[in-house]
């Protein structure tokens, strides 16, 4: 028997005991997919939303961004399912009716409906976008059809529970006709992109609970089984009376039974080891029992019809798909944006979310943003296909060698992966990226990294030229590639943050002397004079040094090109450890360098030590010029440490001994006191077609809005072709922090609310000191 692997659904289910009266155990445990069928492996799984500090896992679920156009589809759904009660109370009591506006209602709703599945299902990716989307209409539509019944109680209070259990299923009718036909024009939609099918396994998740009406009619099942009676009576027509006190007969000679005949419920817990453990009326929602009832042979056996137990087959399947939509719709977690914060609330208390969170939107192209800001840790191995051709030479037994050395480097970088909860995003061949929403999990991840290499680099491992690192943090894109829709869904990092870390692993001293001399041999000018003129550059070290004492180290060339033969982090991703908390800093002197020293582990002070120097701006080909600081691990603490104090900051501290440095560097942090300024942010919007309104501020989350803002007219005439604007003003930051700074010295400035400006064409704001966490 093949083992599935459990599932988030299996955990939700095992949570939710007030909203499962007719889930067993085994049902909770991965039994619920019998009762889905096909459609069993498009139900969505929910899964972990984290707090702000991007470590905690606060719970399982969906985030749903309550935005303008999804509470705006919530409203019109709910004035249509209240004009259907009324329409249908009106025909009952032979009242005047509007059909014509109910009908434009309909068609209003439909629309609106059929654009949002026409997003998910385009967007979907194996994702379950779809399903996430049925469980949120249905959930609506089971409220506003709960809240209708209360304003046709209020329009007509004498008006019998029969009457109105059929009005609200025939309401639920309506409102799952209307999403089949929203559906269906949706379908139709998506083949003009392209010549798709009908897609039946994308629909079969909406087919189920339309067909169930159910989940449109309510929210849940009681313990006192109300709802229950409600569907009976409403859509199968059945006298609920009659059903319960019929149910309750058969259930007293079943107990009859089982006291006078043992071996029934020893055969039933070989067909279903629960089923003996469950209460006589509960039996009857076991399909084993029934089976076995139909061929028991004891004359105490009780008797139901045929259509009896067809009946109570069809309530079993149907009453515990429902329980299962039930649990995951209340997973659904509105999401609301506070400033550039998701917030959501969880057993009534409101909760930050963390900053990486992207809820889902449905009335908003795409569903999802697919930029996502991360962590990034990429390592890369020095010469590693030279050293594979030489391990190829050496013959069969090196070779063997070789691979069991590197298999044994993967298992204990993926321990490293595990233990700091860093995803695998993509191998390189001679290297790879993770990404991780912790900067100080990749940090550790990093210098752990550094410890491995060098404890099996002594132990003979054949790669031994050295491994490169590189952090940083940036924003990616991810690009979604084919998958079985089947399947979890694969996403490839794509953008700007990808390329970064490709740069910043860069360590080829001496490639372009190599090419321009190549280049000029092929078309034809004289090998030994070119060799003769390029001879002090081709064998002149352009390493300091300092360098020359280190087997691993990173530094700036004299045209401010990267050469990493070790580790470098971005001063992006210094500024956010730092905001996490660097915690213990240190300084100390090696190598004739100043180090800021941090401890690996906080409780272990005599153990490894990790030393950060500013290194400048390096220049990054095809990139903006990026400040990078160098990384090493010292195995354990140097003699002259000295700590400092406990509210240190990282990158002022860098700063300082960056200008203790052998050679005049460029700080990491911008000297001007101007640049200090806290938030400091820039809004912009179109005022019209070809004129924009400039704002200048301190960005404030809790009230989103620019504090102490200044309207300035700024002018980008050096901005350059195809240069975004955030990147241009990123450039400026000094001059702009300097023009506020007088600014405030003549005025206090005003409040200026971003809201007003989101609307407005060619909105964008930038954080001066850190673009990559502007407010949206």
């Amino acid at each position: 028997m093949i083992e599935r692997e459990r599932s988030t659904i299996e955990d939700v289910l095992q949570q939710s005991e007030g909203l499962s009266r007719f889930l067993t155990p085994g049902d909770k445990a991965g039994g619920w997919r019998a009762y889905f069928g096909e459609a069993a492996p498009r139900v969505p799984e929910p899964y972990w939303l984290y707090t702000d500090d991007e470590r905690t896992q606060l719970v399982l679920g969906y985030p749903l961004h309550i935005s303008a156009g999804w509470e705006s589809f919530c409203r019109d759904l709910g004035r249509l399912v209240e004009s259907e009660a009324l329409y249908r109370w009106a025909l009952a009591a032979g009242e005047s009716t509007n059909k014509p506006v109910l009908v434009e209602q309909r068609l209003a709703v439909a629309q609106r409906l059929a654009e949002m599945l026409e997003n998910a299902m385009l967007h979907d990716h194996s994702r379950r976008f779809p399903e996430v989307l049925w469980l949120a209409v249905s959930r609506e539509m089971a409220n506003a059809v709960r809240t209708a019944v209360r304003s046709v109680f209020a329009h007509a209070p004498n008006l019998a529970p029969k009457s109105v259990e059929e009005i609200r299923y025939t309401v639920a009718q309506r409102l799952t006709d209307l999403s089949h036909r929203a559906e269906q024009e949706a379908l139709l939609r998506l083949q003009k992109w392209s010549a798709a099918d009908s897609r039946p396994a994308i629909t079969s998740f909406g087919r189920l609970l339309r067909a169930d009406l159910l989940p449109v009619a309510e929210t849940h099942v009681g313990a006192e089984l109300k709802e229950l009676g409600a569907y009976l009576q409403g859509h199968l027509k059945v006298d609920p009376a009659r059903f319960h006190k019929l149910l309750a007969a058969t259930a007293a000679q079943l107990d009859n039974l089982r006291h006078r005949d043992a071996s029934f419920d020893r055969t039933l817990a070989l067909l279903d080891e629960e089923a003996a453990a469950l209460p006589s009326e509960r039996l009857f929602f076991s399909p084993a029992v029934l089976d076995l009832l139909s061929v028991w042979g004891h004359p105490d056996v009780p008797h139901l019809s045929t259509d009896m137990i067809r009946l109570l087959k069809d309530l079993s399947a149907r009453l515990k798909r429902f329980e299962v939509v039930a649990c995951l719709r209340n997973r659904l977690f509105p999401v609301t944006m506070h400033g550039s914060r998701a917030v959501t609330k969880v057993h009534g208390q409101s909760v930050r979310l963390s900053a990486f969170t992207r809820p889902l939107d449905f009335a908003n192209a795409g569903v999802v943003d697919s930029a996502v800001r991360r962590f990034g840790l990429l390592y890369d191995l020095v010469e590693f296909t030279q050293l594979l051709e030489d391990l190829r030479r050496r013959g069969h037994s090196a070779e063997e060698s070789g691979l069991r050395f590197m298999v044994r480097f993967q298992r204990e970088i993926e321990e490293i992966r595990a233990r700091y909860r860093l995803k695998f995003e993509k191998f390189l061949g001679d290297g790879a990226f993770y990404s991780a929403r912790s900067a100080r999990s990749v940090f550790l991840a990093a210098a752990d990294l550094r410890i491995l290499y060098e404890r099996l680099r002594h132990q003979g491992f054949p790669f031994d030229r050295g491994l490169r690192l590189a952090v940083n943090v940036g924003s990616y894109h991810l690009l979604s590639m084919a998958t079985d829709p089947n399947e979890r869904p694969h996403f490839e990092f794509f953008g700007h943050g990808l390329t970064e870390l490709a740069r910043l692993t860069s360590g080829k001293t001496t490639r372009e002397v190599e090419d321009i001399t190549d280049f000029l041999i092929a078309h034809g000018y004289d090998v030994h004079r070119i060799l003769e003129f390029l001879e002090p550059v081709r064998h002149g070290s352009r390493y300091p040094d300092h360098v020359k004492q280190r087997p691993y180290a990173a530094f700036l060339a004299e045209n401010n090109e990267l050469i990493n033969l070790g580790g470098v982090v971005t001063e992006a991703f210094l500024r956010d450890l730092d905001a996490e908390g660097a915690g213990l800093l240190a300084r100390a002197e090696r190598y004739g360098l100043a180090w800021l020293l941090l401890p690996c582990d906080r409780e272990r002070l005599d153990g490894p030590w990790v030393g950060l120097r500013a290194l400048g701006t390096a220049r990054l080909k095809g990139l903006d010029p990026t400040p990078v600081a160098e990384m090493v691990v010292f195995d354990e603490p140097p003699d002259d440490m000295q700590a400092l104090s406990d509210d240190a900051s990282l990158l002022h501290n860098l700063q300082e001994l960056g200008g203790k440095q052998e050679a005049p560097i460029e700080s990491l942090v911008p000297t001007d006191d101007a640049a200090l300024v806290p938030h400091l942010c820039v809004v912009s919007a179109l005022e019209h077609e070809d004129s924009r309104d400039w704002y200048i501020g301190q960005y404030l989350e809790e009230i989103d809005a620019l504090a102490h803002g200044f309207r300035v007219p700024l002018n980008p005439v050096d901005l350059q072709e195809g240069e975004p604007l955030e990147a241009w003003l990123f450039r400026r930051r000094g001059e702009l922090a300097m023009l506020y700074q007088g600014l405030c010295r003549d005025s206090q400035g005003s409040t200026v609310p971003l809201e007003s400006l989101r609307s407005r064409d060619g909105y964008f704001t930038c954080l001066l000191s850190a673009p990559h966490h502007s407010p949206r």
